[in-house]
């Protein structure tokens, strides 16, 4: 199997996660979750720091999928921000360098 994937199932067991959360988490198009040729279900590895930090959110602090959803939601935005602020930013320092 490609190592830039995790099986599903192994993924509930190494993680120790409900199937409902995860379910949850797909349903609200937070974690994608891929079928393989074989009918294989699998996560791709850069998903997966998404997951942990969606299960610190959701059982280290008691927040629900919705909520998950509006934090990553709003964390996206400031990372937009920021990038539009970092190019002003750079391009303001090109018009005073002139």
């Amino acid at each position: 199997m490609d190592r830039k994937k995790l099986l599903y199932s192994e993924c509930l067991e190494i993680y120790n996660i409900e199937e409902s959360f995860m379910d949850s988490l797909e349903d609200s198009g937070l974690v994608h979750v891929s079928v393989d040729e074989d009918n294989s279900r699998f996560i791709e590895i850069e998903e997966l720091v998404g997951l942990e930090q969606f299960m610190r959110w959701h059982y280290d602090l008691n927040i629900n999928i919705e909520g998950i959803e509006a934090l990553h939601h709003m964390l996206d935005r400031v990372k937009a921000l920021q990038d539009e602020i970092e190019q002003l930013q750079n391009e303001i320092r090109f018009y005073k360098s002139l």
